[in-house]
């Protein structure tokens, strides 16, 4: 089983900064990624799709509508098209180059593929950088988790899921994934129980209300997704 984040202190959970510092500015903009990585973040999570000419685009939607001024399908739109978009605050759409820039390494990132395709995009755009910051790869598709593990096999990767079934944590072990992101949502104690019996690290998302991630925690998790992490990370710290 993998390590699923490297360079945190033993013992300590991972606060991760769904979609960079989203409770204070606009998800998955470069300024929600440079504000995360100021606040030196335990790791910045965030979206991929792919354009029409296959270049990795961080967004969640597969419509660009909810958070950009123009409302385009990702896969259906070419990236040359997809770089005059704006964000509603004003900044370009990001591209997995543009975010890789950013975060420069200073902090672990998370990349979420949200298509087919989206972890061998997501390799060739690491290797061209060059990139050595700590990574771990994520999916809710069990085809993109298997390419990860051909494609860069020394990376970590966790499976995303709506409940964690005795299929998925089957399919963790199977694989040597390093985690598993359940939504908070759907964890009911018996899935709790089960989860932690399996020994695969999970982190719940997304978890913005103190109590309910201590309680989390208390359960066995070894993080959480939050649009909130700076917050909770410094109520960890006073409790």
């Amino acid at each position: 089983m993998r390590p699923f984040f490297q360079g945190l202190e033993r013992g300590r959970p991972a606060f991760v900064a769904h979609r960079g510092a989203s409770d204070r500015a606009l998800e998955n903009s470069p300024a929600a990624f440079a504000l995360a990585v100021s606040e030196d973040a335990d790791a910045i999570e965030f979206d991929v799709r792919l354009s029409a000419d296959g270049v990795p685009v961080v967004f969640h939607d597969d419509r660009t509508g909810r958070t950009a001024k123009e409302n385009l399908a990702v896969a259906r739109t070419p990236s040359s098209r997809l770089r005059a978009v704006r964000l509603k605050n004003g900044e370009k759409l990001p591209f997995l180059a543009d975010v890789l820039e950013i975060v420069g390494g200073a902090v672990p990132v998370n990349i979420e593929s949200k298509a087919p395709g989206g972890i061998a995009a997501a390799a060739k755009a690491l290797s061209k950088a060059g990139y050595r910051g700590g990574l771990l790869l994520s999916s809710g598709m069990r085809e993109e988790c298997l390419a990860a593990r051909d494609l860069l096999p020394g990376i970590p990767c966790g499976l995303v899921t709506r409940r964690p079934s005795a299929s998925d944590l089957s399919f963790c072990l199977r694989h040597g994934l390093s985690s598993i992101h359940p939504d908070r949502r759907l964890l009911t104690v018996v899935r709790l129980r089960n989860v932690a019996a399996s020994g695969i690290p999970f982190l719940p998302y997304t978890v913005d209300d103190t109590p309910e991630a201590f309680a989390l925690l208390a359960a066995g998790a070894a993080g959480v997704y939050s649009n909130r992490a700076q917050t909770l990370r410094e109520a960890w710290r006073l409790r």
